[in-house]
C-alpha cells in the first residue's frame, strides 16, 4: 500500500472510527484526542488554508517584523492553550515511554490531516524538538507559517516540556523553495545560536477543560442547519484523500476554537489591525463565493459553515441581511471578542453574491447555555432609523 494511502487508513482507523474526531453532528466538530480517563471534548472548526495564507502574507506585507511577531504570538499562545486544554502529557505527568508514545501518536494525527508526511526527533535533556514535514499546511503556500508552524508547534512543546522559554524557528520551508519543512523548538538561549532572526513569546496562559467550556460547547440538535461535515463528505461536496481535506481547490484543517480569538486579539494590537484583518477576511469571503460559483448565500452559508463547526446558522432577515448562529464556539475570550474574522468572511460572501458592498459591522452576543452570535450591517440600521424619523 502506498505511503499516502497508509496515512489515510491510519487516520480513519485511529481518529474517525473511534470518534476521536466527531464530524457527523450538524453545527459541531468535536475532538477527543486525549485518552481515557482524561478524555476532553474540545470544540473545533475546520478552517481554510487559503484564509491563513492571506492573513500571514498581508499582515507581514503591511507590518513587517511587527506583523510577524503578532502572528507568532497568536500561534504560540494557541499551541500552549490547545495542549493544556487537551490535557496533553508533560515531562512531569508521565514517564519517558508514554511521553514518546504520545509524541508518535500526535505525529500520525498531523500526517492524517495537516501534512503529507511528518517525522520528529526528541531530546528531553536538551529540551529539543525537531519536526520535519512534507506539504505542511499554510507555509507550503506562502513560505511564512508563523501561526501554525513556528508559533503553534513551539506552544505545544513549551507546554509539554514545561518551559515557556521554548521558541520555534522554521529553518527550511518548502514554501521558500526547500525540499522539506524543518522546524526546531528549543529554549531561546539555544535558538539564538542557530538563528538571529526569530521571535519570542512567554506570556502563555493555561486553559483547563472545565464545566463552563463543556456546557457552552456541548453537542445539541440544530434547528436550522442540517449538514454535518460527514454529510458533505458523503455527498462529494468535500473530498478527503492523501491526508488532505479539500473543497474544490481549497484545503481545510481542524483547529480548536481558541485560535480565531487569539488571532483577532494579537492582530488588533497593530495600528489599524482590526480593519486590515476584516478586509483580509472580506477578500477571502469573496474568493470562497467565486469558488462556490452560485449566489444563493442564504443557503450556502448555513449549509457550509454548519458543517465546518460554526453552529446552527440562519438568516434572520435576508433583506437587511442579518445572520444569526446558535452554538457558536465559546471560549473564555468570547465576551470580549469582536468576531472580526467571522464577520469579514460573511461580509465578503454576501457582498459578492449581491454585487454590492455589505459589511457586517454590527454584532450582538448572548451567552446562556450556549453562545449565540448575531451580525448585521450598521449602516442599514441607521438608514432605517432615518427613514422612520422622516416619516414621523
Amino acid at each position: 500500500m502506498p505511503v499516502k494511502d497508509r496515512i489515510v487508513t491510519w487516520y480513519i482507523q485511529n481518529i474517525l472510527i473511534p470518534r476521536t474526531e466527531i464530524i457527523d453532528k450538524p453545527g459541531f466538530v468535536v475532538t477527543t484526542f486525549t485518552k481515557p480517563p482524561d478524555t476532553t471534548y474540545l470544540r473545533e472548526l475546520f478552517l481554510p488554508e487559503k484564509l491563513f495564507e492571506l492573513i500571514e502574507t498581508k499582515i507581514v506585507k503591511n507590518y513587517g517584523d511587527k506583523g510577524k511577531q503578532v502572528l507568532y504570538s497568536a500561534g504560540k499562545k494557541f499551541g500552549y492553550v490547545y495542549a493544556s486544554i487537551s490535557n496533553f502529557p508533560t515531562i512531569t505527568t508521565t514517564n519517558k515511554k508514554e511521553f514518546s508514545d504520545f509524541a508518535y501518536y500526535l505525529m500520525r494525527y498531523i500526517e492524517g490531516i495537516f501534512s503529507a508526511k511528518a517525522q520528529h526527533e526528541i531530546n528531553l535533556e536538551e529540551k529539543l524538538f525537531i519536526v520535519i514535514f512534507n506539504q505542511y499546511i499554510v507555509c507550503r503556500k506562502n513560505g511564512l507559517g508563523y501561526i501554525m508552524s513556528d508559533g503553534g508547534i513551539a506552544g505545544i512543546w513549551s507546554f509539554a516540556i514545561e518551559d515557556k522559554s521554548i521558541e520555534g524557528i522554521q529553518v527550511e520551508c518548502q514554501g521558500r523553495g526547500d525540499k522539506r519543512c524543518y522546524i526546531v523548538c528549543e529554549p531561546e538561549e539555544k535558538i539564538k545560536k542557530r538563528m538571529t532572526d526569530y521571535f519570542s513569546e512567554t506570556n502563555l496562559i493555561e486553559q483547563q477543560f472545565d464545566e463552563m467550556y463543556k456546557l457552552l460547547n456541548e453537542i445539541r440538535p440544530t434547528s436550522y442547519s442540517n449538514n454535518s461535515l460527514k454529510d458533505l463528505l458523503n455527498a462529494g461536496f468535500f473530498e478527503y484523500k492523501h491526508g488532505s481535506l479539500t473543497y474544490k481547490n481549497i484545503r481545510f484543517f481542524p483547529v480548536e476554537a481558541h485560535l480565531l480569538y487569539f488571532l483577532e486579539n494579537e492582530i488588533s494590537k497593530l495600528e489599524n489591525g482590526e480593519q486590515i484583518l476584516f478586509d483580509i477576511c472580506f477578500e477571502f469571503g469573496k474568493y470562497l463565493r467565486e469558488t462556490y460559483g452560485f449566489k444563493d448565500y442564504n443557503k450556502f452559508i448555513p449549509d457550509f459553515f454548519s458543517a465546518l463547526g460554526f453552529g446552527d446558522l440562519i438568516f434572520i432577515d435576508v433583506n437587511k441581511p442579518t445572520l444569526g448562529t446558535i452554538f457558536y464556539p465559546w471560549t473564555s475570550y468570547s465576551e470580549k471578542s469582536k468576531y472580526i474574522i467571522f464577520r469579514g468572511i460573511m461580509s465578503g460572501i454576501v457582498s459578492d453574491s449581491l454585487g454590492k458592498k455589505i459589511a457586517f459591522d454590527e454584532f450582538k452576543i448572548d451567552v446562556g447555555d450556549c453562545l449565540t452570535l448575531t451580525i448585521t450591517q450598521r449602516q442599514l440600521l441607521i438608514n432605517n432609523e432615518e427613514t422612520a424619523s422622516k416619516a414621523s
